[in-house]
């Protein structure tokens, strides 16, 4: 339980880290900055642990996808 706790605590830094990034770097903050900075932590994270290129591809296009569907979900409420 713990080395899983660790792993989305990983999760969840990079992705703050690249949103925020994301967010400066555009100058504006909306539901492509989700889909960008999915897409990067789910490639970088992916990369790290993993040498298959289709998994890095496959990881980094659903960290965008899951990362949108919660951005658009908090738009909703």
């Amino acid at each position: 339980m713990c080395r899983e706790g660790a792993s989305w605590g990983a999760v969840a830094g990079v992705y703050v880290g690249v949103e925020n990034g994301v967010e400066k770097l555009r100058g504006i903050k909306d539901w492509k900055n989700a889909a960008i900075s999915g897409a990067l932590t789910g490639a970088v994270l992916s990369a790290a642990t993993n040498r298959n290129r289709d998994k890095i591809v496959l990881d980094a296009i659903t960290g965008g996808a899951v990362a949108t569907a919660a951005e658009f979900l908090n738009h909703l409420t």
